[in-house]
């Protein structure tokens, strides 16, 4: 699921740049909900293998992560969400350079999702 979460978001970033190519504010939108997207699959996978559940909603998925201690992921998360998925997508803020920094966080928080569940696993494993 990382790697479909990376691929989403890489779909997105490339809409983000033909947006500003051609001023498209509906493509900007849908590349900042498509960078949403993607760390919305890399959380689920993440909650899904620490939890066992996938989360349905927002609020279920900022209270897993806090149930398991990342409230420094809950944070971000809820950061994000704000950046991308209500201001961008939703209000139609234009500042293209505030998603995009919101998606090299995405990029960054699916890389370290990916290490930490890796470790995760290869320590259940040890603990069988």
């Amino acid at each position: 699921m990382f790697e479909t979460a990376r691929e989403i978001l890489g779909y997105a970033m490339e809409e983000l740049e033909r947006a500003e190519k051609l001023r498209d504010v509906l493509l900007y939108r849908n590349a900042a909900d498509k960078a949403f997207l993607a760390l919305i699959v890399a959380i689920n996978e993440y909650i899904r293998i620490v939890k066992g559940v996938v989360p349905r909603s927002h609020s279920e998925r900022r209270r897993m992560l806090r149930e398991i201690g990342r409230e420094d992921l809950r944070a971000l998360y809820s950061d994000i969400m704000k950046t991308l998925h209500e201001e961008a997508f939703y209000e139609g803020v234009y500042q293209p350079e505030e998603v995009r920094y919101a998606m090299k966080l995405v990029a960054k928080i699916i890389d370290e999702l990916e290490r930490e569940v890796e470790k995760y696993v290869s320590e259940q494993g040890k603990h069988s």
